[in-house]
């Protein structure tokens, strides 16, 4: 245990060490980023702080005591992530080759795992092959819009911590023994690493978490999520409300510009959050109501979210009220238009049968 805290401890300052060094030499490593007319911030910015967080939570891990081949495949394949994302952050790279890495590194993950017996009971040759193919595209898809929603000071690294903290939370209450094993510390270095990263990127960020940081912590989290469901500490459910804030606004997001006909691939500033950041003054009000969200809303939830089709159905609800207020803030729209149900209407025109402009 003292051991572990000293990982902890050290992994922190390695953390803040590492963003520290990113912020200085960035403009020597090409991560300086100018402001664009898509772009939340107003002047030139470091970029590639998840530099730091990556370099901090694979020498903590490696460190941990307890650490088994499986636990370091898991790091390897999210430093290969993390190096396909710091070279997309200097030199764009095809969105293919990024997919197919991600897509790859998933499956290493499910093969690793072993998620798919656990949640099919091993028993449905027909349900294994489907759960298979819709948690590889749920993980590949958590990995983007993790990345996607990186767009304002401070949000993409709190919604790391308070996930982690709220599953550390859920698993020991879940099952003590938790607290012995490396995926249990393992989640406790990826939110202090990513604490060391906040230190800088609070709004006002003096530096941005870039693909490296961004990837990196989608996919570590999908990873540890799947070992936590085969260890039985959480349930399903309960994952699905702890990303609810993340899962909603760039799901819906995505749907209502692909539904305008808009270029996926195109940057924009249409998230419900960017919307609201700058109708609020700025990243910190969002930032902020996220984080106490996430810990004095969802946490909660998910402690008494009961098993079986009652806790799905809480889930639902739970979705649907806040794609209900991701709408409601204007998800996907213009920046010069408000959300309203005409504005929606008029936005989807793959399903009026008329042209993109």
């Amino acid at each position: 245990m003292l051991a572990n805290i000293a990982i902890l401890i050290g992994c922190f300052a390695v953390s803040v060490f590492c963003v520290y060094v990113m912020i200085r030499n960035a403009a020597a490593l090409g991560l300086i980023q100018i402001p664009l007319g898509r772009s939340s911030h107003v002047k030139p910015t470091p970029a590639g702080g998840g530099v730091g967080i990556v370099i901090a939570a694979c020498m903590a891990g490696f460190l941990l005591p307890g650490t088994t081949l499986s636990d370091l495949a898991l790091l390897v394949l999210s430093l290969i992530i993390a190096v396909v994302g710091f070279i997309d952050d200097r030199n764009p790279l095809p969105a293919r080759l990024r997919m197919a890495v991600q897509t790859v590194s998933v499956i290493c993950v499910l093969l690793i795992t072993q998620p798919v017996a656990v949640l099919s009971g091993g028993s449905n040759l027909i349900l294994m092959p489907l759960l298979a193919l819709l948690l590889l595209i749920s993980g590949v898809w958590w990995i983007n819009l993790f990345n996607f929603m990186d767009g304002i000071d401070g949000i993409a690294g709190q919604q790391a911590v308070t996930m982690m903290v709220s599953a550390m939370t859920l698993s020991f209450l879940q099952v003590p023994a938790a607290l012995d094993q490396w995926p249990w510390w393992m989640m406790a270095i990826v939110a202090v690493a990513t604490l060391g990263f906040l230190v800088f990127n609070w709004p006002p960020a003096k530096i941005f978490m870039g693909d490296a940081g961004s990837t990196f912590l989608g996919f570590i989290i999908v990873a540890l999520a799947f070992q936590t469901l085969v260890q039985g500490w959480m349930t399903l459910p309960q994952w699905l409300l702890l990303s609810l804030l993340f899962a909603t606004d760039a799901t819906t997001t995505l749907i209502v510009r692909f539904l305008g006909a808009d270029r996926l691939s195109q940057a924009h500033r249409a998230h419900a959050y960017q919307r609201l950041s700058r109708r609020f003054g700025g990243a910190r009000p969002v930032s902020t109501a996220a984080f106490f969200i996430n810990l004095l809303i969802l946490l909660p939830l998910a402690m008494i979210v009961p098993q079986g089709f009652a806790g799905w159905c809480i889930v639902l609800i739970a979705y649907g009220l806040v794609i209900l207020a991701v709408l409601a803030a204007g998800a996907g729209l213009p920046d010069d238009v408000s959300a309203s149900p005409q504005a929606y209407r008029a936005r989807c025109v793959r399903l009026n049968g008329r042209k993109p402009t």
